[in-house]
């Protein structure tokens, strides 16, 4: 079975990852960890920052794929038997995983939820909902222990 793993930086992610070492998966189940790096709006309507977009931008996407690899590392502690790799794209986050699990053909799509709800959740959106609503394939959400 091929599992994408969508993660951020947040308690969610870790959950995640916990959630992941506990279960009895195959010798030959997949994992490939993905975190999306979402572009900065080079203008909000608020001038623009005093740096550079580039250089911000690349620090993101090195800080993903520290994140990334750091989680390939905690499943391969976990589960030394399977397949496990990385990946770090950039753009819409649900939308990129959707992406991915298809072109990946994936089996299963994890990923955490933030638990918002109401106002929060109208302004943020939810990736999780996004991603359920459009992946190819089953969607496993682990909600975080952590309030």
């Amino acid at each position: 079975m091929k599992i994408l793993v969508a993660i951020d930086d947040s308690p969610c992610s870790q959950e995640v990852l916990r959630y992941i070492g506990e279960v009895p998966w195959m010798e030959n189940d997949q994992f490939i960890v993905l975190s999306v790096v979402e572009p900065i709006p080079v203008d909000v309507g608020l001038g623009v920052p005093p740096f550079g977009d580039e250089a911000v931008e690349q620090a993101t996407y090195d800080d993903c794929a520290d994140l990334t690899a750091r989680s390939c590392i905690a499943i391969r502690d976990r589960l030394p038997s399977n397949h496990v790799e990385a990946k770090v794209l950039t753009g819409h986050p649900s939308e990129k995983i959707v992406e991915f699990a298809e072109a990946i053909e994936a089996d299963l799509v994890i990923m955490g939820s933030h638990g918002r709800s109401g106002f929060k959740k109208f302004l943020l959106g939810s990736v999780a909902d996004e991603v359920l609503k459009r992946a190819p394939c089953s969607v496993g959400v682990i909600k975080s222990r952590v309030a």
